[in-house]
């Protein structure tokens, strides 16, 4: 007799239990809400002995004698004790603890000294147990103490303490898009309470019209040998709400010829509206370090504009590099 009906009747009836089960709800898995504020963050650390109750040599900390029955001893675990070094704004502790030699069968709580005793156990064993160890983590209390209460007969207690916990404020709240969007038009690149100089290179130069010869000397990083009244543009990287407060050139000015320079907002546009006044070179020759500290206009606002530095040169002269200093609020 061929089983294969029945195999089909049985994936039936099990396809139909699962279709009720997830239709009523009960394989949805479970989710725990967590708001914004202060949340513990672990610390693993190279094990380290803070306690050890059994006779010196072995012995670790202030004690050396196993706890009695329906005893509770506590010891200090944030700070230096036993062979640790615990921090002292450590929330709580996590531990490796082991019950050695117990004369009857009973049970541990390890609790934070400062709380009442939880009914609780965090390892158990019979009457001449092994060793039994057990992951234990504990708060610690106001001035960072831990208890440990042993229930029955009497038993020596080691504790390793494996890490740490500290607390760490925590965000978990999504902005919407409208606060994106406002986010980043107000504050998009904005760096605060620093100053900086955004340097433009030879490189991030480009003509504003062509016609006019122009020579990019590579062995000196300079523009020269250009023509009249060539025009150069380079896009200024500012960031968001930076004032401007100095506008800088270096070059040489071989013949005497001006040299104009200007920070624009829209770059490229020959309505854009000028940000510093244009400065120029004094017309005579030699190196050229030209400076304006005439600012109009000067907060950068990147949501509304582009900037670029204009350069605007005669003939055989030779410019290195823009510099625009700022400020930040």
């Amino acid at each position: 007799m061929s089983i294969a009906p029945f195999l089909r009747r049985r994936a039936a009836v099990v396809a139909a239990a699962v279709a009720a089960t997830v239709a009523c709800g009960s394989l949805m898995p479970a989710a725990a809400t967590i708001s914004s504020g202060d949340r513990s963050v672990f610390v693993p650390i190279t094990p380290c002995r803070v306690m050890d109750t059994r006779p010196a040599p072995l012995s670790i900390g202030a004690r050396s004698t196993p706890l009695t029955g329906n005893e509770t001893h506590t010891i200090a675990v944030l700070g230096s004790n036993g062979q640790c070094a615990i921090p002292l704004d450590a929330s709580a502790v996590a531990m490796n603890v082991t019950a050695v030699n117990p004369t009857s069968a009973s049970f541990l709580t390890v609790f934070p000294a400062d709380a009442a005793q939880p009914l609780a156990s965090s390892l158990n064993w019979v009457a001449g147990q092994g060793a039994t160890p057990n992951a234990v983590t504990s708060d610690v209390s106001s001035d960072g103490k831990v208890s440990f209460f042993n229930n029955a007969g009497s038993v020596d207690v080691v504790a390793d303490i494996v890490g740490y916990f500290v607390d760490h404020n925590h965000d978990d709240r999504y902005y919407t898009k409208a606060e994106i969007d406002t986010k980043l038009a107000t504050k998009a690149d904005k760096v605060t309470g620093t100053s900086g100089t955004v340097v433009l290179g030879v490189a991030a130069f480009v003509p504003g019209s062509t016609g006019v010869s122009y020579v990019i000397d590579t062995a000196t990083g300079s523009i020269n040998s250009v023509g009249a009244g060539l025009c150069f543009e380079a896009v200024a990287p500012l960031p968001n709400g930076a004032t401007v407060t100095a506008l800088k050139l270096d070059g040489f000015d071989s013949v005497g010829a001006d040299l104009t320079m200007t920070l624009t907002a829209d770059p490229f546009g020959s309505s854009s509206a000028a940000l510093m006044a244009s400065v120029a070179s004094s017309g005579t020759p030699g190196l050229v370090t030209l400076t304006d500290n005439t600012v109009s206009n000067a907060v950068i606002n990147t949501a509304a504009n582009s900037y670029a530095v204009r350069l605007c040169t005669g003939p055989s002269l030779f410019f290195y590099d823009a510099r625009i200093d700022y400020t930040t609020p």
